[in-house]
């Protein structure tokens, strides 16, 4: 290997030597240096065509490159813009790696379809001759890296792009800086598009947008999928009824021409609506008997209303399939029980034909990571709502439940509470008279005991020994108890089932048959062996998961 350092350096000593007498015999250093410079690109390429890379065939490359890059998921409605912005700089890393990557990406028009409108427009240019006629991806993006590049530029600057809007089949926007642009490039033929999701200027005191609706095509001959961020699109406008995916976006209030936007809507595969209030009391009179909306087509349903009120507005207008997956969000509580019928119409409207669906489950979640902690699922429809946090909120909320369980005939409940609190043990206390059938309490820290004295005492704290004989014990229908990532004591669980020995044996009824312990610190009093012997010479069964850790 010596020997051949020492022949190559000789070579290459001579040969630039020889080039400078034929080139610039009177250069220095400089000179030297670009001849150098010169060589190296020349050895690289040499290299480059020698790797495995280079004797790939073409469809392989190909396919790396598309994984990798996420190439097809460009035009894809419900992409992040983050993950959109993300696909150039991922672009540009593997534009870096070599000489050899460079070229083939730079050759081939797929990889320039994304085009953010922040590139200077000499650059824009540029890729779009690149990306030639293939179909473009144009967005513009409110990240923080992207607005660290440039303020948004002039219109006059990006005319290159109003001939090319012939090709964009998607336009993603949340920048409401680009929206004078947007104006003019959206009066041009967009015969490709498929996608637009536009966020438009609102005056948050009267609550009007710009009309952004005014500057589209009445003739859109292929858009599919619409997210309308602040606006509405005319009720009037034809290519309605060819929409695959519609979302109406904060801000936004329920009126009656969204009604009507919805009832052209008639081929909808998803759609979302998020609301802020009633436009008006006028409006909220008109709409008291608002008119059947079909939407025959429909496979899945997100609402997030402001208000529970907004509930009967919309839900009862829409008549959907039974089997559409629907979630609806309820921002804000309330301690009206006038639309609690209209929830239960949502988890399984009048009239549907088919069975109701069974083993409901009750999330309670801790705030702040869920803004509205409790989420009622039953099939494939939930509703999410927060916890009360006022007295008089308690009622309102239990016959929330109470009526939903209803509906549905009364099936057994699941209660899955998610790092409780005392507050959730309280919540938990009203609802002790529901077919309540398994109880699985998630890292309850410190608050295990208000949680198992909420499920098997009628007190606040479990008594050391039994109790007399009484009606009105909580979850009397409780079958399985499921206890996840606590710190506790297996006499703690002796004593829940023991409270009730005495009122179960005279009152010859059943109560818990199963404890499952799941990833547990347990630690002194009884042992396992004396603890499962104990549970189950009273009919329960206890299990502790391969994941307990029992102190020494």
């Amino acid at each position: 290997m010596k020997a051949l350092t020492n022949t190559l350096k000789l070579r290459v000593d001579a040969f630039i030597g020889e080039t400078r007498l034929l080139e610039a015999p009177n250069g220095g250093d400089e000179d030297e240096i670009s001849l150098c410079d010169a060589l190296e690109i020349l050895v690289r390429h040499r290299r480059n065509k020698r790797l495995l890379f280079s004797r790939l065939p073409t469809d392989v490359i190909h396919s790396v490159f598309t994984s990798a890059l996420d190439i097809d998921r460009i035009h894809e409605p419900d992409l992040p813009l983050e993950v959109l912005e993300d696909h150039q700089k991922q672009l540009f890393r593997m534009r870096s790696v070599c000489v050899a990557w460079n070229e083939f990406l730079v050759s081939g028009p797929r990889y320039w379809l994304a085009v953010n409108l922040r590139t200077p427009p000499e650059v824009l240019q540029i890729t779009l001759k690149r990306a030639e006629q293939a179909p473009l991806c144009v967005y513009s993006t409110t990240s923080k890296e992207s607005r660290a590049r440039a303020e948004p530029p002039c219109n006059e600057d990006h005319t290159v792009l109003a001939g090319s809007m012939v090709y964009v089949r998607t336009i993603r926007s949340d920048h409401r800086g680009f929206l004078p642009l947007w104006k003019k490039l959206l009066q041009s033929s967009m015969t490709s598009l498929e996608t637009l999701d536009l966020a438009a200027n609102v005056d948050w005191a009267s609550m009007d947008s710009e009309h952004v609706a005014g500057w589209l095509s009445d003739s859109l001959p292929v858009v599919r999928d619409v997210t309308a961020r602040g606006w509405q699109p005319l009720s009037s406008a034809t290519w309605l009824e060819n929409l695959r995916s519609l979302s109406l976006c904060r801000p936004m209030k329920i009126e009656t021409n969204m009604l009507r936007i919805l009832s052209q809507c008639c081929n909808l595969l998803s759609l979302k609506v998020e609301t802020d209030g009633i436009a008006s009391d006028e409006e909220s009179e008109s709409m008291e008997s608002p008119p059947k909306i079909a939407l025959p087509h429909l496979r899945k349903l997100e609402l997030e209303l402001g208000l529970l009120q907004e509930v009967r507005h919309l839900v009862l207008s829409l008549d959907i399939p039974p089997h559409a997956q629907g979630s609806l969000r309820i921002m804000s509580s309330s301690r009206s029980e006038e639309f609690v019928e209209d929830l239960a119409h949502f988890i399984f409207p009048d009239g549907t034909e088919s069975k109701p669906p069974t083993n409901p489950l009750l999330e309670i979640h801790t705030p702040p990571d869920y803004p509205e902690p409790v989420t009622y699922t039953a099939g494939n429809r939930s509703i999410k709502f927060g916890i009360p946090e006022r007295t008089e909120e308690w009622d309102p909320f239990s016959n929330i439940i109470v009526v939903l369980q209803n509906r549905l005939n009364n099936p057994p409940l699941t209660v899955q509470l998610d790092r409780p609190t005392e507050r959730h043990a309280t919540t938990l206390r009203r609802l002790g008279n529901l077919n309540v059938q398994k109880i699985h309490v998630k890292d309850p820290e410190k608050h295990l005991d208000k949680v198992l004295a909420a499920i098997g005492s009628r007190h606040p704290n479990l008594p050391s020994g039994t109790v007399p004989d009484g009606h009105n014990w909580p979850f009397e229908s409780l079958r399985e108890c499921v206890i996840e990532q606590a710190g506790l004591s297996l006499a703690q669980l002796a004593r829940l089932v023991g409270i009730r020995q005495r009122y179960l044996r005279t009152s010859s009824k059943e109560w818990l048959k199963r404890i499952t312990l799941v990833a547990c610190n347990i630690w002194g009093g009884l042992s396992l062996s004396a603890a499962t012997w104990q549970l189950g010479a009273i009919g329960v069964t206890l299990v502790a998961d391969d994941r307990c850790r029992f102190a020494r």
